[in-house]
């Protein structure tokens, strides 16, 4: 329990470091799993990378670490090997979360201590429909979530951000499955060659045209343009090219969303 205790500080950070001047950013919501994502663990804490997007137009976009408080805690459960080899889920009650590049992307970071402790290996990180995250609140803030605003958002504002992802059903699509081939990817560094070119069929197991899902057909393209790119030299990684591509279709996405909630629209 004490280096879970500690993980979890680490990622609050220090509330009091920062300029009275701040302002709190934008609330963000989550975009759904659309399978499990695979959890990177090293020296007792896991991580994996959610995709995100702008419920608030007005506030400003999240620095690069801000940390966050998911609403609902119970979107997320990690898929956990047994003992007999059989699966279980199990709830994730306690996690660190912090923005990652703007308002699109944020790792989520726990301690794996509460299922070591009964004999489980994490795998995979689940994340359900509906999860929304509030920046936490940071001492001096000029402007700071106003009571009353995350209920807004929720009710109000989330389900119109529900409306306009399923008009870009095929983008939508393909935005959670290049979510996962990022996850499939080392956080830093790069795969070898041969792992790069073969990540799709070393995921999906199928080649990337196999598929008639329109979603899939699309994030093949992306990874496909990705893999070409970085034997280029064009991108340090297939991993930096497909957070630089889903990035693109998540903010095309968000000033539709924006357009949608704009007064008078």
């Amino acid at each position: 329990m004490k280096r879970m205790a500690i993980s979890f500080i680490f990622y609050l950070g220090v509330l009091g470091a920062s300029s009275p001047v701040h302002a709190a950013p934008q609330i963000l919501g989550i975009i759904a799993s659309a399978a499990p994502l695979r959890l990177h663990c090293i020296d007792g804490t896991c991580r994996t990378e959610v995709s995100t997007y702008c419920l608030q137009a007005e506030r400003a976009t999240p620095d690069r670490h801000h940390t966050y408080t998911a609403v609902d805690p119970s979107v997320f459960s990690v898929l956990a090997e047994a003992p007999d080899g059989n699966t279980v889920r199990v709830p994730l009650a306690l996690a660190g979360i912090r923005s990652e590049r703007g308002y699109t992307a944020a790792q989520i970071a726990f301690s794996d201590d509460f299922l070591r402790q009964r004999g489980l290996k994490p795998v995979a990180l689940a994340v359900a429909d509906g999860g929304v995250l509030v920046p936490a609140a940071i001492v001096g803030d000029a402007d700071p979530i106003r009571k009353g605003e995350v209920e807004t958002v929720v009710a109000s504002l989330q389900p119109i951000a529900a409306d306009v992802f399923k008009k870009h059903g095929k983008d939508y699509e393909a935005i959670r499955i290049v979510n996962r081939l990022i996850n499939e990817t080392p956080e830093h560094g790069r795969l070898a060659s041969a792992d790069r070119e073969h990540l799709w069929q070393n995921t999906f197991g199928e080649n990337p045209r196999e598929s008639v899902n329109v979603g899939m057909r699309r994030a093949a393209d992306v990874l496909g343009y990705c893999q070409y790119r970085t034997k280029q030299g064009r991108f340090f990684s297939v991993r930096r090219c497909l957070e630089n591509r889903l990035d693109g279709m998540l903010m095309e996405i968000n000033g539709d969303y924006w357009r949608a909630v704009k007064p008078g629209a």
